[in-house]
């Protein structure tokens, strides 16, 4: 892969991890780096939705996340052009956030960092472009088609979601992956069609998982 083709991606993966580490040693920095629901809400610090996308936990999230955006964006970004894959990274880091703070407007001390709404704006894009590529899932062994791997994680980031599991931005990962698709769809909708029985397949599965949820909750 010629780096010199994916310049957005590197661009953003050196920003990410440069601010990361000054924000690592300046705690003020960081606090006003990161989403923060009273923050956005009730003082109308909006900046928040992009700039907590700059600032990781700690070096395991922020290996992780750089890392899934350096596999993924370098061959995405030549495939779809450097302009475009901007726009589908900043608009699922924006949706992300914005998905976390509907989905915890009423939690005022909840708060978030991270990248991985872009990132997951990227893996969904890439599923939607071409969904049949294969994808290794730590521990499995073998490739998985990508339609599949996808398909899974919407239910589980619904499911997730709506049981409130770990410490994991499951809404934000969820508006991240839904945004990138959308918008590759929108940007190539004749390829998309094409892979319209994948792509149904992955929404399929998120909307039966919502709707299975819902209906559980509600027994």
């Amino acid at each position: 892969m010629d780096l010199s083709l994916a310049p957005v991606t590197l661009t953003i993966v050196i920003a990410t991890v440069a601010v990361t580490i000054v924000a690592f040693r300046n705690e003020q920095l960081y606090e006003r780096l990161m989403l923060s629901v009273d923050s956005v809400l009730s003082h109308g610090e909006w900046w928040r939705v992009v700039t907590s996308a700059v600032v990781h936990a700690d070096w395991m999230h922020l290996f992780a996340n750089m890392f899934s955006l350096f596999a993924f964006g370098t061959w995405l970004e030549h495939a779809m052009d450097s302009a475009r894959f901007g726009i589908l990274y900043i608009a699922g880091v924006i949706v992300a956030s914005l998905a976390s703070v509907v989905a915890h407007r009423n939690s005022v001390d909840y708060r978030a960092v991270g990248a991985s709404g872009g990132v997951c704006a990227v893996i969904g894009g890439a599923t939607a472009l071409f969904p049949d590529i294969q994808m290794m899932v730590f521990p499995i062994p073998v490739g998985i088609p990508a339609w599949i791997v996808g398909s899974l994680f919407i239910v589980y980031t619904i499911v997730g979601a709506r049981n409130q599991w770990d410490n994991i931005g499951h809404m934000a990962h969820l508006g991240g992956t839904l945004a990138g698709m959308a918008i590759v769809a929108a940007f190539f909708p004749l390829h998309v069609l094409d892979n319209i029985l994948y792509v149904s397949a992955i929404l399929g599965s998120g909307a039966l998982s919502w709707i299975w949820i819902v209906k559980y909750r509600r027994g």
